[in-house]
């Protein structure tokens, strides 16, 4: 019974380390999606690079007073 107690902790142990190092290293994973002109400029980015040419087609976001940040930035462009 001791044994048996012994080795799920262990197992726990391990998988929690193993777990906590994937997710931990996925903030450093580049996407899969190749960039335009720099590593900031990917079409999931919607912030893009420091320049005019972006991935990223904001001309399809919505005014929405409750949205995501870039869907308020056009609701108070919109009301202003």
């Amino acid at each position: 019974m001791l044994k048996k107690l012994q080795k799920t902790i262990i197992f726990t142990i391990a998988f929690f380390l193993v777990s906590f190092a994937l997710i931990a290293s996925a903030a450093f994973i580049e996407t899969l999606v190749t960039a335009a002109n720099s590593d900031q400029d990917f079409a999931q980015n919607i912030l893009g690079a420091n320049n005019n040419n972006n991935d990223f087609d904001s001309s399809t976001v919505v005014s929405n007073e409750d949205g995501s940040i870039i869907e308020m930035s056009e609701y108070i462009i919109q009301n202003i």
